[in-house]
């Protein structure tokens, strides 16, 4: 049984490994052993796999798993993980079933805790629980104004390295200058590096339909489009969402179709108020996956 990190030290390629966790290290690394030869099953508690993203993006994302081999099985909970003869049996229960599957590595994907336990917390007042520190609006402890934090402690942000530096640089002006400073985590893009990858910034629909009364989505499978033909993508798929009143960009999301970098310029245009006419209307240099957001958002 191992982590992540011992992933990126194996020397020998495992015939099989069960992932425990449906998260962002479990997709990941799942498709490197899957591309390698290994058989993968990922196992996760809730009814989908990354949570906190589109279920349709996730959805594209679980065809392709399928079609390279990993095996997925949704809202279980495992009880217990055994040597079975020189392997590991995880045994789980499934719509009141209990079932097992057996593998030669198995890896904890449930997600990662800030390493917080040797710094004394309780003796400089800081309030923390299960690895965050709860902080006010320019990352100062609630309960001790001197203590500042950033990267994997802050309970409102992804632990993502990209953010962990922007709340950095934030912390350092906030303590010459006084707290002055405050994150906003609205427009930062984020990517799952499977393979294709899926990207993201902003709501998903749901959240979106949630929280504004009209929403415009546009939704493409981009699959039998020239320049996913070009390059024989096996998926290529996108779903952007607009407020209908204001124009602006809620939310973008991508499987395949050099998502990955597409949605950055979603993310800027998020950041800086531009419309999805704006972005639309735009010339974009042809042919390059860019030059399709045009017709990601409905123009011809």
């Amino acid at each position: 049984m191992i982590a992540s990190d011992e992933m990126l030290s194996e020397r020998d390629l495992p015939a099989s490994v069960i992932f425990v966790g449906g998260g962002v290290i479990s997709l990941e690394f799942g498709h490197v052993y899957a591309r390698a030869g290994a058989n993968v099953t990922i196992l996760e508690a809730l009814p989908q796999l990354l949570p906190a993203l589109d279920k349709d993006a996730v959805a594209r994302l679980q065809t392709e798993n399928e079609r390279i081999g990993i095996s997925v099985r949704t809202a279980i909970s495992v009880k217990r993980i055994e040597p079975a003869d020189g392997r590991l049996r995880v045994v789980f229960t499934h719509g009141g079933e209990e079932r097992s599957i057996e593998a030669d590595r198995v890896v904890n994907g449930a997600g990662r805790v800030a390493n917080i336990d040797a710094l004394d917390l309780a003796t400089g007042h800081i309030e923390h629980a299960n690895g965050r520190v709860a902080l006010d609006n320019h990352l100062r402890s609630t309960s001790n104004p001197l203590v500042y934090v950033c990267g994997d402690a802050v309970p409102t942000s992804p632990q993502l390295s990209p953010i962990a530096t922007y709340e950095g640089d934030m912390v350092g002006r906030n303590i010459v200058e006084g707290p002055t400073y405050s994150p906003n985590y609205a427009s930062m893009a984020t990517s799952v590096y499977t393979v294709p990858p899926l990207a993201t910034v902003g709501l998903t629909e749901a959240v979106a339909r949630q929280k504004y009364f009209a929403v415009d989505v546009h939704t493409n499978d981009m699959q039998d489009w020239f320049s996913a033909k070009t390059y024989a993508e096996t998926v290529a798929w996108s779903k952007i969402v607009v407020d209908r009143t204001t124009d602006r960009i809620l939310g973008a999301h991508f499987v395949g179709h050099a998502g990955q970098e597409l949605v950055n310029l979603f993310g800027l245009a998020m950041r800086f108020g531009l419309t999805a006419g704006q972005i639309r209307d735009n010339v974009y240099s042809y042919p390059t996956f860019s030059s399709d957001i045009k017709h990601m958002l409905g123009h011809a």
